[in-house]
């Protein structure tokens, strides 16, 4: 066996005095070997220009080296202009004996269609098909040498062109790649790269800590345009790292350039500064964890598990402002939007398998967050990865910054669960839970994340008041009751529902809805049913109104109320509706509307709504609409018709502050438009009032309206003195109307105990002008003591600015006795028949509701009157117009 050994000892001996003589004597002799061996062994082309040799110390020097594959259409894979390695000691001894030098190395890797590789030659495929398999790899690391072999390396200009089968080429250049042994045990690393106009710098110091157990020391510093990072530590190069303990720093200034690499556009990302400290035994335990992002701090620690992956944390912050940090304009969605338009987004598959090996659990603490307007003071949510995905997120409060708004108490339990491992339609089952201001909201379904179809969610919230919900949604309503929501909502790729109810108190909603989203040549649509019952609209008022409403801000005087402006109902184009809404003991406010059936329809821009009776306490009311958007100019078509026989229950004593009553109330008109002034100009129609045993609240008379009479109410209240409460025992108005002029041919009364007014006149919509004559008489027995008139109120103008009118042209005293106009000092009634409502012994409302009560003739006291004696008090200047008058009708006397 000695034998055997020293022999072969021998023959290594020789071969190697042989090589290195052949080297030092005749170098060139080497040319000749390469490229047969390289040819014959590999199928492959060397050629080389020149091969020098020196002695002292022992160098080889190589010029123009050359390796092409004949069988490859672009041969070359490999040109170096020259290399230099010098042995400066014994290579057998334990002193560092060698040095390399190279300049211009330029290397070619190519795969074909086939997957085939330009390096791999016919030859050497051959070859490595019959070569034994390799030995299995030691999982053991081997001990590192005491010191490095080298004194010197140093690589000048190296080009890497890389060329993938899809034919798209890629160039790395490498300027300069140097190692330099610094002392025993320690050297100096660097690599230089410039890759798509870009330069990347890498260096290290590397320091044999304690080669026999493959323990270094290390310092590593990379350095681009967008970021910096360094890492620094001690390496234990044990298979799983055990050991090691490593501090890491990044700053990252930008990610435009690097961006660029991956030819994608750079989003606008915040400063990061990262810190932290790793140690490896065997879990990756990352501690002192430091992320600046801007000004803002995250602290914490992780640990990875060396076994399954598995990661778990803590992060807190101070406070942390996402909408600093996610200041970059927003993107340019114009074409995407233009795509979606005209192509329906295509749903792509999830695959969940990074479920099964995806394990975290992280608790994360911050103290104020800023996003999107809002602030949430002390967030805390823990998150939890393992096949499925928990998330529970709370918050002390949540305060919407612009106008205070808060919600106190947040918490949100979130549990999602892929359906399977590739999904395609619904994604997740979804448990939500969510508790804000006394809200107790569940959702609980399937949830589509990245589409339409497949969604089913059953929603029930709860609340016990609603005064705080109005309260968070900033609405000035009054409390009503608890709230409690129940509804089912699915989504398919051509079609969403809803179906649900909703109490508040007493009151009750229910809707099953369904909605069609618009398709080519076809429009949205929506069809269903809304049934609402005991609904009460008194919470709509502010909680610190009374029950009389508020009036609105009076118009600017002279100013037109009603627009001519066109209605806009281009909306009635975006869909057709076929709806059905049921009413069931609805106040208004002003009204209760016992029942109703609603079918609006629309069809091509046409709303319609049939002839629908409303019925309501006391009365009912029929209603026709039409609404055309598809003319030059939008129109509507209405046609209204109320009949009360009731008139106690209509409710007005929250419209007008009026209380009881007993009477009819006959209303119809119809008109046609495209304007609010068109459908005022235009309107036709008849009013009937008659109405006994009423109570006013205070001096208030609001039935006529007291936003445009208001001035007028003031000069006619025969109710000065301060009251709670007047009684009313009748008002009668009958007006008939058309093209927009509604007339009442003495046609206006309202009695009391003490005096009646009474009325005649007309106001015009389309010009917003009115006239009227009225009178306040006073009243002995159930007759009229005439002696008392007390003179007619002409009211004149503008329904924005209505005012008291002198007699125009004489239309208030033409026609009248010339005893009857000096008697009434020439402010006398419109026409006799006035005169004979005035002295009418009944009750304006006696008879049937369109009957005005009269007398055939005036009293000839009234038609001949005996002219009161002139004295001091008796004068006065309401008589004197009437001077001339009286002196003409004194001889009749």
């Amino acid at each position: 066996m000695i034998k055997k050994t020293l022999i072969a000892f021998g023959l290594l001996t020789l071969i190697v005095l042989i090589t290195v003589a052949t080297v030092l004597i005749q170098p060139q002799l080497l040319r000749g070997i390469i490229s047969s061996g390289a040819q014959r062994f590999a199928g492959l082309e060397v050629e080389i220009s020149d091969i020098r040799s020196q002695l002292n110390p022992l160098r080889l020097e190589v010029d123009g080296l050359a390796i092409r594959n004949p069988h490859w259409p672009r041969p070359t894979l490999l040109n170096l202009a020259n290399i230099s390695i010098s042995l400066n000691e014994n290579p057998f001894g334990s002193e560092p004996f060698w040095t390399l030098n190279a300049d211009a190395l330029n290397i070619r890797l190519e795969q074909n269609e086939a997957g085939e590789f330009n390096w791999i030659s016919p030859e050497l495929l051959a070859n490595s098909n019959t070569a034994s398999p390799e030995p299995q790899v030691s999982t053991g690391m081997p001990a590192l040498p005491g010191d490095f072999n080298f004194n010197h390396i140093s690589l000048k200009n190296i080009n890497f062109i890389w060329r993938d089968k899809t034919g798209v080429e890629r160039s790395v250049h490498l300027p300069k790649v140097s190692g330099e042994r610094v002392e025993a045990g320690n050297g100096d690393f660097y690599i230089g790269l410039d890759y798509q106009k870009q330069h990347f710098e890498l260096k290290t110091d590397i320091t044999l800590f304690d080669p026999k157990s493959g323990v270094l020391v290390y310092a590593l510093a990379l350095k681009h345009q967008d970021l910096d990072f360094s890492s620094e530590g001690k390496l234990v190069l044990t298979p799983n790292l055990a050991g090691s303990a490593i501090k890491l720093k990044l700053n990252l200034r930008s990610v435009k350039n690097l961006a660029a690499l991956a030819n994608t556009d750079a989003p606008v990302i915040p400063k990061i500064r990262l810190a932290s400290t790793l140690a490896i035994n065997p879990n990756y335990e990352f501690t002192d964890i430091i992320l600046k992002l801007n000004d803002d701090e995250i602290r914490g620690a992780l640990t990875v598990d060396a076994g399954s992956s598995a990661v778990r944390g803590k992060l807190s912050a101070e406070s942390i402002n996402v909408d600093k940090l996610l200041s970059a304009p927003p993107a340019d969605t114009s074409s995407a939007s233009t795509k979606n338009a005209d192509e329906p987004n295509k749903e792509t598959a999830i695959d969940w398998a990074w479920l099964d090996t995806t394990q975290l659990a992280l608790k994360l603490n911050i103290g104020t967050l800023t996003a999107s307007g809002w602030q949430l003071q002390d967030l805390s949510s823990d998150i939890a990865i393992k096949e499925n995905i928990k998330v529970i997120l709370a918050a002390a409060s949540i305060t919407e910054l612009a106008n205070s708004r808060e919600i106190s108490q947040f918490k949100a339990d979130v549990d999602l669960k892929p359906l399977a491992k590739i999904t395609d339609a619904a994604d997740l089952a979804m448990s939500l839970k969510l508790s804000m201001a006394g809200l107790e909201t569940s959702v609980d379904g399937k949830l589509n994340v990245n589409g339409i179809a497949g969604t089913e969610l059953q929603l029930q919230a709860d609340a016990p008041q609603s005064a705080t919900l109005w309260k968070l949604a900033q609405l000035p309503y009054q409390e009503a009751g608890a709230i409690s929501v129940n509804a089912n909502i699915q989504t398919q790729a051509d079609r969403y529902s809803a179906k649900g109810s909703a109490s508040m108190g007493k009151q009750n909603t229910e809707l099953d809805l369904q909605f069609t989203p618009a398709a080519k040549e076809q429009l949205a649509e929506l069809r269903g049913s809304i049934n609402l019952k005991r609904i009460d609209l008194a919470f709509l008022s502010a909680p610190t109104a009374t029950t009389s409403p508020t009036a609105a801000p009076p118009a600017k005087k002279g100013s037109k109320l009603i627009s001519k402006d066109p209605f806009d109902l281009s909306a009635l184009q975006a869909m057709n509706a076929n709806v059905s809404i049921a009413l069931e003991d609805i106040d208004t406010g002003y009204a209760l509307i016992r029942k109703a059936n609603l079918k609006p329809s629309l069809q091509a821009g046409v709303l319609n709504l049939k002839n629908t009776t409303i019925n309501f306490a006391g009365g009912d009311a029929k209603l026709r609409l039409k609404l055309d958007s598809t003319q030059n100019q939008t129109r509507i078509d209405l046609k209204l018709s109320v009949n009360a026989e009731d008139y106690g229950k209509l409710g007005l004593t929250k419209a007008a502050g009026i209380n009881g009553g007993n009477g009819d109330i006959r209303l119809n008109v119809n008109s046609q438009g495209a304007s609010p002034y068109l459908l005022a100009a235009n309107m036709n129609g008849k009013l009937d009032v008659k109405i006994t045993d009423l109570v006013a609240e205070g001096n208030a008379l609001n039935l006529i309206g007291s936003d445009v009479l208001s001035e007028t109410i003031d000069k006619l209240n025969p109710f000065s003195e301060k009251k709670t409460s007047t009684e009313i025992e009748c008002i009668a108005i009958h007006f008939d109307g058309k093209n927009g002029k509604f007339i009442s041919d003495d046609g206006i009364a309202l009695e009391t105990a003490q005096t009646k007014i009474i009325g005649t006149g007309h106001f015009d919509l389309g010009k917003e002008q009115l006239l009227f004559g009225v009178s306040p008489i006073a009243r002995t027995g159930v007759g009229i003591n005439v002696g008392a008139a007390a003179g007619l109120v002409r009211l004149g103008g503008t329904f924005s600015k209505p005012k008291i009118v002198a007699d125009p042209s004489g239309m208030f005293t033409s026609g009248l006795s010339t005893g009857a106009a000096v008697y009434t000092g020439g402010l006398s009634l419109l026409a006799q028949g006035l005169l004979k409502r005035a002295i009418y012994a009944g009750s304006a409302c006696d008879g049937a509701i369109d009957e005005i009560p009269t007398v055939d003739e005036l009293p000839e006291e009234l038609l001949k009157p005996r002219l009161p004696e002139a004295t001091p008090e008796a004068g006065n200047t309401a008589i004197a117009p009437s001077a001339p008058a009286a002196q003409t009708a004194s001889p009749q006397n």
